[in-house]
């Protein structure tokens, strides 16, 4: 089957917009026909070899769509099933998914650095016959792709797949992590460091958790304005201000959480000394591999708590059918976080602006 798709053949180059060969699914494996994907900064990332991974590969990891063909040994979908693609296998064998851990599961080493599905393999050809891989195995920069089946997570079929596709990655990343990486209570005070589709996501899980004071630092206008309009009670441009005494004056003293949502040695670091003695930093951007910080230690005299948050602590196969349906109950703001619908062919535009630092998410809509 052809399939159009958006592939990386250089760090640093655009995609190439191009048909590709698509093989079906075998054992453990469906295909889905994406309906949208968002452009997630970890896309932005691998593009630009931050985040290493394997290439030729299509991009892409924040994909909603419908099960259009399922492979051997698959008993909970079928084809119409409407489905998120979640980050994580889930392989459901490894020591941490026995512990109910999935996000870390040992499979996900394979389908994010390799950009391969958990066999090992490939189901992907360009016109020359090389094998194409796809990013973190799910590959949603495609009209279709082959998935294992443990990253389909099924979810209400009257849902709109092209606002709930951000549940993929951003939304579960960010929401998790002040629902469940952190123990959020009524009346806390959280700070949040950058506005993007994580930082927007981390915001409104502060709010639901009952957080009543929600600092949002960023020094784009229009992102300190969507910060506002999903649940930051207070902004902060750290390019006028300094914004850790700021938030400390804020917080008369320090917040109990501080999230980091950029992955940057100076912003981590500002974290650290954001929370009040007893608080916590929570780093949930993706840093550089060469990345180290330096922190003060005595703040850990104060019970301070330093903690990273791997894809928002989550459970996909609870915590995405239960985000959607707070999307549904008007409790989670995703419509407000989209500032571009685009067509694939736009999708190297849509990364020139996300460089410039430019609106929150853009969802690629396929026909």
């Amino acid at each position: 089957m052809k399939t159009k798709a958006a592939v990386l053949y250089e760090i640093g180059s655009p995609l190439v917009i191009e048909e590709l060969e698509l093989e079906g699914p075998k054992a453990n494996e469906i295909m889905i026909k994406y309906t949208a994907s968002g452009i997630c900064h970890s896309d932005y990332s691998f593009r630009y070899g931050v985040i290493a991974s394997e290439i030729p590969a299509v991009l892409g990891h924040e994909g909603a769509g419908v099960v259009e063909e399922v492979g051997p040994g698959v008993t909970e979908l079928k084809p119409g099933d409407h489905v998120i693609a979640s980050l994580t296998p889930a392989c459901g064998n490894c020591l941490f998914c026995l512990e109910r851990k999935p996000f870390m599961c040992v499979e996900m080493g394979k389908v994010i650095w390799e950009g391969c599905l958990p066999d090992g393999s490939t189901r992907l050809k360009n016109s020359k016959g090389e094998a194409i891989r796809q990013l973190v195995g799910v590959g949603t920069f495609s009209e279709r792709a082959v998935i294992p089946a443990g990253n389909a997570i099924k979810i209400d079929n009257n849902a709109p797949l092209d606002t709930v596709c951000l549940i993929g990655c951003g939304v579960t990343t960010g929401v998790g992590a002040a629902l469940n990486t952190v123990d959020i209570n009524p009346g806390d005070s959280c700070a949040v460091i950058g506005c993007g589709g994580v930082g927007l996501s981390i915001i409104q899980g502060a709010r639901i958790a009952g957080a009543t004071t929600i600092i949002a630092i960023d020094p784009v206008p229009q992102k300190r304005e969507l910060a506002k309009s999903v649940g930051a009670t207070h902004t902060i441009d750290p390019n006028e201000v300094n914004p850790i005494k700021e938030v400390r004056n804020i917080s008369r003293g320090g917040v109990h959480y501080a999230f980091e949502a950029l992955g940057l040695k100076a912003t981590i670091e500002q974290a650290w000394s954001m929370p009040r003695a007893t608080g916590t930093a929570v780093i949930v951007g993706v840093p550089s591999g060469d990345t180290e910080i330096d922190l003060p230690v005595l703040g850990f005299f104060g019970e301070k708590h330093f903690k990273g948050s791997a894809y928002g602590t989550s459970v996909p196969s609870k915590d995405i059918p239960r985000f959607v349906d707070l999307y549904m109950k008007g409790d989670l703001k995703l419509d407000d976080m989209i500032t571009n619908r685009i067509r694939l062919e736009d999708v190297n535009d849509a990364f020139d602006a996300m460089g410039r630092g430019e609106g929150a998410r853009s969802v690629i809509m396929y026909d």
